[in-house]
């Protein structure tokens, strides 16, 4: 065969190949197409044709993470659950729950189921774990379905009110505690009455409620729980009042009408000592029954000493009570454990004879040492300040006392100093506050026996600063 003959065969035979190949290729992108545009109406079909078969009924089943009252219930359905659960679960609510009893036998408390108002529901308890994160319409679906994939749900079938079982723990400590109650004072037209002490008594209601908890939530049911009670005793019983006789310090310190609020402080400061009772060995603090010193604790704004010089302050007046009081002790011979006098002499006592209150540093404080109650007693008349303290007498009949001062130095005030007040009309000269020397006393008591002086005792240095005249230069241009 010549070679012309040879290349037209193999030419025939590529171009029927390239042929085949576009025919194919045709008909992929054809089928492609077709598929393309007939997707949606075949898959359709399809599913409709997949909704259309019958389905086969199945029992709902417990997710594998389901508990029942901490037991397992995968797997199994409500039928079986409830079953089971029943079968394990004594939920008989007949009879006592409890028994309380105090551990000295005098109290006993019994409580039923019905009190605390404990309750089984293994149906109810089913039916929620059964349904629990199955169903997506559910608001609450997506939450119960992020708890099951978490870890376990237990569904518990008892319920108890809590409320209730306070309750009642709370009316048993009602009951039974008591406050311990000193011995006290009764006073009523003039005469004293003690009035008795009496045992206190408590118990830990919190341990209490605790241990009814416990029993409930683990189902102890008919256990006995015992509480103690305990006795507590007072601090002052009536021996504490044996050989109160009356009155045994007392002083009247005089003042002046005119100032109303001067006068409202006055009585205020005695109405928060009067009636008060100090106890044998206990220490009575004057700030801590006058402060805080504050409108609404009755003071009203009036002139006090304030940096050597007279100013209206809220409590002014008040010292008067205080220095009244000292006075009253001094005479009653109890021990005084702190004092300070004023830093200037004031119009209502001598020298020595004061006792200031300032913040919480500087107080007048005592301690009762005369092995009895002390009574205080303390008002104003038209024209002085009263305290009595009433109390047991421990020195002997026939004994008196006289206090004096005496003096011992004196301090020259500073230099003269002039101020410039633009409050002032210009050129004019105002004292503010005059020159007064600083002076030092001591105060003494001395002791009388039937008349006859026994001893003389020093009972306290008092130093009062000195203060320089001070004088205002008005600069106001009229």
């Amino acid at each position: 065969m010549s070679s012309n003959k040879k290349g037209s065969k193999r030419k025939k035979k590529k171009n029927n190949f390239l042929n085949t190949v576009i025919a194919l290729t045709v008909v992929f992108v054809l089928l492609l197409l077709a598929l393309y545009v007939f997707k949606r109406p075949i898959m359709s079909m399809y599913y409709q044709w997949k909704l259309d078969q019958p389905i086969e009924p199945t029992t709902p089943v417990m997710d594998k993470n389901i508990l029942i009252d901490g037991k397992e219930v995968g797997g199994m359905t409500a039928e079986k659950a409830l079953e089971y659960i029943d079968s394990e679960v004594d939920s008989n609510t007949e009879g006592n729950i409890v028994t309380i009893k105090s551990t000295d036998g005098s109290r006993t408390y019994q409580y039923t189921f019905q009190d605390f108002d404990v309750k089984f529901d293994i149906k109810g308890a089913v039916d929620k774990a059964i349904d629990f994160g199955k169903n997506p319409q559910k608001d609450s679906w997506w939450r119960e379905f992020k708890a099951l994939e978490g870890g376990k749900v237990d569904f518990a079938i008892m319920s108890w009110s809590k409320p209730k079982v306070t309750s009642f723990v709370n009316a048993i400590a009602s009951e039974i505690n008591v406050e311990a109650k000193n011995a006290g004072f009764v006073r009523q037209n003039g005469t004293f009455t003690v009035t008795p002490s009496a045992t206190g008594y408590a118990i830990d209601k919190d341990k209490l409620l605790a241990d009814v908890i416990s029993l409930i939530e683990n189902r102890e049911f008919g256990k006995e729980i015992t509480f103690e009670i305990k006795v507590t005793e007072p601090k002052y019983t009536d021996k504490d009042f044996q050989g109160f006789s009356g009155i045994i310090g007392t002083y009247s310190s005089p003042y002046t009408g005119g100032d109303a609020n001067r006068i409202q402080n006055l009585k205020n400061g005695c109405a928060k000592i009067n009636g008060v009772v100090v106890y044998p060995g206990e220490v009575f603090s004057t700030n801590a029954h006058f402060n805080p010193c504050t409108e609404a604790n009755g003071w009203a704004s009036a002139g006090t000493i304030v940096n050597g010089k007279i100013e209206d302050s809220v409590g002014g007046g008040m010292c008067q009570v205080s220095s009244a009081l000292y006075m009253a002790l001094l005479n009653a011979e109890v021990e005084i454990t702190e004092r300070h006098n004023h830093s200037m002499k004031v119009g209502y006592a001598d020298y020595g004879f004061d006792a200031t209150l300032a913040g919480d540093y500087k107080d007048l404080k005592f301690r009762n040492d005369t092995g009895c109650a002390i009574y205080m007693e303390a008002y104003t008349t038209a024209s002085h300040v009263v305290v009595n303290i009433y109390g047991k007498e421990v020195h002997p009949a026939g004994r008196t006392l006289k206090f004096s001062n005496k003096f011992i130095d004196s301090k020259e005030p500073p230099a003269p100093v002039e101020k410039y007040d633009a409050e002032l009309p210009e050129g004019t000269r105002k004292i503010e506050t005059t020159a007064m020397k600083g002076v030092t006393y001591e105060l003494y008591k001395s002791i009388y026996e039937n008349g006859v002086l026994k001893d003389t005792v020093k009972v306290n240095t008092s130093t009062y600063s000195p203060r320089g005249q001070v004088t205002l230069i008005g600069t106001k241009k009229g």
